[in-house]
């Protein structure tokens, strides 16, 4: 596994590894002229190195890389692309040799090519660079005889020598800094999994600790009034209204019963437990049934549904989690309409899907909040009372089951009040 990280690294670096290679090549070419320029004035080099073989070797060298600039602008991330730039590399190495072979400042280039092998971190391209500076300088030996300053057939086996040493160090440092390399990354690794595991351990200890304050504070204003209302109908307090207490009770209980049931349903689909039953279903005949279930609560508030016409909207998921979040949202558009206001209800249709939208009109949801209302028990202040006995779980419930179906619900304020909409995929039409 650290391996083949390693590889994806190098790799996806090896077009700068390539453009640094070139780079430096240029700065080498680019001082030669004004270099031995200024050594030839000074009589600091051999006699077969002229002026006109200086001028010769630049001209040749700056055509290369302008070739292997282009070859690399355009395939510098394909991994033959490091085997031909230090090819490339070597011939114009070849041509210092060629042009201006007796003079023996020429000889130690070769070594120059072997240390910028090194920058691949691949010690097979350094084995191979060494190997073409061995054949490359008994070529040249074939071709070119040996001058005195050459040092003859000793000096030209010292100079393979020095090759083969400089080659194998150069692989075994490359390997090494390779493996030095995995042992960092892989070090980095776990440390960067270690602290994400400490963060997130915290962040599950603060969300357990506030889930659990807010259930205990969820629970406790219905068991006390459970409570009083028991003890009221025992003692036998005001008898007239026994009816009226048991029903508050009762009202009471099935407000717990609906929190437990939609914590229960959290805690399944947070566990990824929840399987979908994915069909092609009407969303237009979900709706319609979700409303009037609501018929009496938008009653109360003499709210107003304005609705597209009653035509089938089909939709691929899961009908009955999709009720689910009509339910919630529908819910929650009323709880936070304004009385005598209207909910308005609409599609919009593409080609692969459809969008749901409820819109209500009331007060916005601060700006601040808008992100926050997915949140298990959130309530912004005077935007979500428990006047009509909300749970606080129905967004967050809603959220997870459109996760499911690999969408997301949104919210956004608008000129009339707030907006929730989602889509889905949709289904082919009768």
């Amino acid at each position: 596994m650290n391996n083949k990280l390693i590889t994806y690294l190098l790799e996806n670096n090896l077009e700068h590894n390539n453009y640094r290679v070139l780079q430096t090549i240029f700065i080498l070419v680019v001082l030669i002229i004004p270099v031995t320029s200024f050594m030839k004035l000074r009589n600091w080099t051999s006699e077969a190195l002229t002026f006109q073989k200086i001028l010769l070797v630049t001209i040749i060298c700056m055509v290369l890389l302008i070739l292997l600039f282009f070859t690399v602008r355009k395939f510098g991330k394909l991994d033959w692309s490091k085997w031909l730039v230090i090819t490339a590399i070597f011939a114009m190495l070849v041509s210092f040799r060629s042009i201006a072979y007796n003079a023996i400042e020429t000889h130690a280039l070769f070594y120059l090519i072997i240390v910028l092998s090194v920058f691949y971190f691949d010690f097979k391209l350094v084995l191979y660079i060494t190997a073409l500076c061995i054949v490359g300088d008994y070529i040249l030996v074939m071709y070119f005889p040996s001058s005195s300053l050459d040092g003859g057939v000793v000096g030209q086996g010292i100079r393979y020598l020095n090759y083969l040493w400089s080659g194998l160090a150069a692989a075994i440092g490359t390997s090494a800094a390779r493996q030095l390399l995995e042992l960092s990354t892989q070090l980095k690794m776990s440390n960067e999994m270690l602290q994400r595991d400490i963060e997130k351990e915290q962040q599950l200890e603060r969300i357990l600790k506030e889930f659990i304050a807010t259930v205990s504070h969820e629970l406790k204003t219905p068991l006390s009034i459970v409570r009083g209302y028991a003890e009221a109908v025992r003692d036998g307090f005001n008898p007239n209204k026994h009816q009226q207490y048991m029903d508050v009770i009762l009202d009471e209980t099935d407000n717990m019963e609906k929190l437990i049931t939609n914590m229960l349903n959290l805690s399944e689909l947070e566990n990824g437990s929840v399987h979908l039953h994915w069909k092609i279903f009407d969303l237009n005949r979900i709706t319609e049934k979700v409303l009037n279930r609501f018929e009496a609560r938008s009653a109360e508030k003499n709210l107003m549904v304005e609705k597209p016409a009653a035509m089938p909207v089909m939709v691929h998921g899961d009908e009955a989690k999709i009720e689910i979040c009509l339910l919630n949202l529908i819910s929650n558009a009323i709880q936070q309409s304004v009385v005598g206001g209207k909910i308005y209800v609409n599609y919009i249709y593409t080609d692969e899907e459809v969008e749901f939208s409820i819109e209500n009109e009331g007060l916005p949801i601060q700006e601040d909040d808008l992100e926050k209302i997915w949140q298990p028990f959130y309530r912004a202040e005077k935007s979500r009372s428990k006047e009509y006995g909300g749970t606080g779980l129905g967004l967050t419930i809603t959220q997870q089951i459109l996760e499911l179906h690999h969408t997301t619900c949104k919210v956004e304020n608008t000129n009339r009040g707030v907006r929730f909409f989602f889509t889905l995929e949709k289904g082919p039409s009768n």
